[in-house]
């Protein structure tokens, strides 16, 4: 099931989402597939996201890829206490590989990032994922005055304050060439 997320807006405005449906009598020969990692995904979130009031901290997730994928896109995704996101790859051989790095995360401007071309991650590289959460006054975006305990929702229904550190890989599995 997939959901969107429309945050507060001081303006109106209009949604432009779109989506493309193919029929054909076979199936495509490399499906896109999607990494799920964080929050109700195939990784957990350590700590475990649980943000005291008045507190900054950071989480991290991480995923070992069990084979070979090629990157399409990716999609970081927060709420409100967001502050920071960074994740990236490292292989068997010890290289890493830069995937995003947001400083200043608003959570009005979230995107799927398309890669200009296929990002080939290796079998056994583990990808990570690092975000920190400001649950303080100082926080502007923070829905709370003063700053109450937020924490990842335990199913897929989201309450207030639920907040949420996740982290999409859109891929295809690898060949040569890619």
């Amino acid at each position: 099931m997939n959901s969107l997320h429309y945050g507060p807006s001081m303006r109106d405005t209009v949604d432009l989402s779109r989506f493309n449906l193919w029929f054909s009598a076979t199936p495509p020969e490399r499906p896109m597939r999607e990494l799920a990692m964080g929050t109700l995904g195939d990784s957990p979130v350590v700590p475990e996201l649980l943000i005291p009031p008045d507190t900054v901290m950071t989480f991290r997730s991480e995923f070992k890829l069990p084979k070979a994928i090629s990157v399409l896109t990716i999609n970081p995704h927060m709420h409100l206490l967001g502050k920071r996101f960074l994740a990236y790859a490292v292989t068997p051989a010890n290289d890493t590989i830069h995937l995003i790095r947001i400083n200043d995360w608003d959570f009005r401007w979230q995107y799927a990032y398309t890669f200009r071309h296929m990002l080939v991650l290796p079998k056994g590289a583990v990808i990570h994922v690092e975000a920190v959460m400001d649950n303080t006054a100082a926080n502007r975006n923070n829905p709370y005055d003063p700053p109450r305990t937020a924490r990842a929702p335990l199913t897929g229904h989201m309450r207030p304050p639920d907040e949420m550190l996740q982290f999409f890989v859109n891929y295809v599995d690898s060949r040569p060439g890619d």
